[in-house]
């Protein structure tokens, strides 16, 4: 039992720290714009263990990467955002093979959401530029995450090895 507490605490922090190494460094990320595959972390880390170590994880990610990788000021209305979408994708993608369709509705649930709802209206309060401008310029953004969103999640989960292996660490 204590074996798989720590295992799971393990791939937890592996997986924040892929999360911020792929959305900090790896990625575009200007004021109002954000692309990267840093949620493929948390997609996979939402498939092992559900929405609330999900939750955790992003809420986790964005601290941590807030902290060493400032972008802007940080405001805690963000990390709510991040622990929203982890928790999206983990009912979603928990306890159920994804298929395309299970992947697209997570990644267009996660991208109205958090990133046409919530993080414009964070970035609105904190930065100051009205709603609704923003929304449209972010409309490029949404489209391409749901793009690519949806392609990592079902490549995960679409070939036996690569899913058998990810199932395989949760059940160990």
């Amino acid at each position: 039992m204590k074996n798989n507490i720590t295992k799971k605490i393990i791939i937890i922090a592996m997986t924040v720290a892929f999360d911020i190494a792929f959305s900090r460094v790896l990625a575009l990320n200007v004021l109002t714009l954000k692309i990267g595959i840093g949620f493929a972390a948390i997609v996979l880390c939402a498939m092992l263990y559900g929405p609330v170590w999900a939750g955790v994880a992003a809420a986790l990610s964005d601290v941590l990467g807030a902290v060493l990788f400032p972008t802007g000021a940080y405001f805690p209305g963000f990390t709510v955002t991040a622990a929203l979408g982890g928790a999206i994708f983990g009912l979603f993608l928990y306890r159920r093979r994804p298929n395309f369709l299970r992947g697209f509705l997570a990644a267009l649930c996660y991208g109205l959401c958090v990133t046409m709802l919530a993080n414009t209206a964070m970035i609105s309060f904190v930065y100051g530029p009205p709603f609704w401008p923003l929304f449209v310029t972010r409309l490029a953004e949404f489209g391409v995450m749901l793009a690519l969103q949806t392609a990592v999640i079902t490549v995960l989960s679409s070939s036996n090895t690569l899913y058998g292996e990810i199932m395989r660490l949760r059940n160990e």
